[in-house]
């Protein structure tokens, strides 16, 4: 349960303008990069990836910067009509199936928890990865019926703009980091969130509060403290985040880009904000 924790602001713009001329806010969601020798700003911004419409929309200040820019990147080319049906057959087991993994002790509570939950038979996920029905779950974490995806609102305004998508990682890339969590763990990780799913739901709840005041360090923290181990925080974020600063960097030495990633990837040592300046780049908070 701990590990599967591992994505708002309309002011008058007059207002917004002369607030951010008088006092740069200490955190935020969204970052500009500049300096070492870019001509012009690139843009952060970070998500929570499954979000109540109610929560999350586009300010003024965002859809300028997206719009502005001149390529937009997810952690995944999300334009890619192939995607979904890529991670699926990737995300397939190679022997054995998801009932053995569980085993014939606890299937039986964990299959009828998971129905209840998601409305479908876990045996339709029976040759897939335990990170698949995982995922499933985390549709029903976020208790209302309007969900958005804020990465694929981003993207349709990018799309819009008419800027080309690109990804920070591929579909290989990112099957890889979850794969590199045993599948044990997995089945453990599984069992604990289908059988103690009001605990996940209100820990889901505290995130996205979290994340609603916009401080990237807070949100790590609680991310740090609540997401598992160390191991699955090396591969789920930090190796994640160092692959990316090199496709970031070329990306922003071409042209103005935007990225939009979790948000859980900014904060922290490690963090992509932190390596950003590592390698010499300017990041500074944007009020939005």
């Amino acid at each position: 349960m701990r590990r599967y924790l591992l994505t708002v602001w309309v002011i008058l713009g007059f207002a917004t303008a002369v607030c951010a001329q008088q006092k740069a806010p200490a955190s935020s969601l969204l970052w500009e990069i500049r300096g070492n020798g870019l001509h012009a700003p690139s843009y952060l911004f970070g998500t929570f990836h499954l979000m109540c419409q109610q929560d999350f929309s586009i300010s003024p200040v965002l859809q300028e910067k997206l719009t502005r820019s001149k390529q937009f990147f997810g952690e995944l080319k999300m334009d890619d009509p192939m995607l979904a049906m890529s991670l699926a057959t990737k995300m397939k087991l190679e022997q054995g199936s998801l009932r053995e993994l569980i085993g014939e002790t606890d299937y039986p509570a964990v299959a009828d928890s998971f129905q209840q939950i998601t409305g479908m038979n876990l045996l339709l996920l029976n040759s897939f990865q335990p990170f698949m029905s995982t995922s499933l779950l985390t549709l029903k974490s976020i208790t209302c019926t309007d969900q958005v995806q804020p990465e694929t609102e981003l993207m349709k305004l990018a799309v819009s703009a008419k800027l080309p998508i690109g990804g920070l990682e591929t579909v290989d890339d990112q099957v890889q980091a979850i794969m590199r969590e045993p599948l044990q763990d997995q089945v453990n990780s599984f069992k604990k969130i289908v059988l103690g799913f009001d605990s996940v739901k209100h820990m889901m709840r505290k995130m996205q509060d979290i994340y609603q005041q916009k401080n990237t360090e807070q949100l790590y923290r609680f991310i740090k403290e609540n997401g598992g181990t160390d191991d699955f925080e090396m591969n789920m974020l930090i190796k994640r985040n160092r692959n990316w600063i090199p496709v970031m960097e070329k990306a922003m030495k071409e042209q103005p880009s935007f990225f939009a990633v979790g948000a859980g990837h900014l904060g922290g040592p490690q963090g992509v904000l932190a390596l950003l300046k590592k390698k010499g780049y300017i990041v500074k908070p944007v009020l939005y």
